[in-house]
């Protein structure tokens, strides 16, 4: 089995997430861990069709980062209609009033005739300080590995 996880990152802290959840979904198959901008030309950079693809990226301004945003309205064609999960980074708080990129991904995974195989999920930043020094508040990068693992194993069942 073959799983992507493909993020976008402004501060670092998406990047942490993402590479978390490769470590989570590694202990049970193969997985590569990219950048929005390693994805660009995704279709010729796998060998194979992925079976499962992650999808995550910070949430600005109550909506997915410009990057993200540009990447799912052109989601490569190798990637559609696959198995997928969505996650964000973002402030907590109710999503009505902090918005979610991952809940927009997810929309859009299914818009690709994508399978979730999982809820949309988000980890949370610590409001402390000016913007880029705001880090993960503590325990995110272990739910991210658990939160990987679980939904590949859903998918691998399935």
């Amino acid at each position: 089995m073959q799983i992507v996880v493909i993020h976008d990152t402004k501060f670092g802290n998406t990047v942490k997430i993402a590479e978390a959840v490769g470590r989570g979904v590694g202990t049970l198959a193969d997985v590569r861990v990219m950048s929005i901008a390693e994805a660009v030309g995704v279709d010729q950079t796998f060998a194979e069709r992925p079976d499962l693809l992650f999808l995550g990226g910070p949430t600005q301004k109550r909506a997915p980062s410009p990057a993200l945003r540009a990447f799912i309205d052109a989601l490569p064609t190798s990637l559609r209609g696959i198995p997928a999960a969505s996650f964000d980074t973002r402030y907590r708080g109710a999503i009505w009033l902090m918005g979610s990129a991952a809940v927009e991904a997810a929309k859009a995974l299914r818009k690709a005739r994508g399978e979730l195989v999982a809820p949309p999920e988000s980890f949370f930043v610590a409001r402390r300080g000016p913007l880029e020094l705001q880090n993960l508040e503590p325990g995110e990068i272990e739910r991210a590995e658990q939160w990987g693992r679980t939904a590949a194993a859903a998918a691998i069942a399935h």
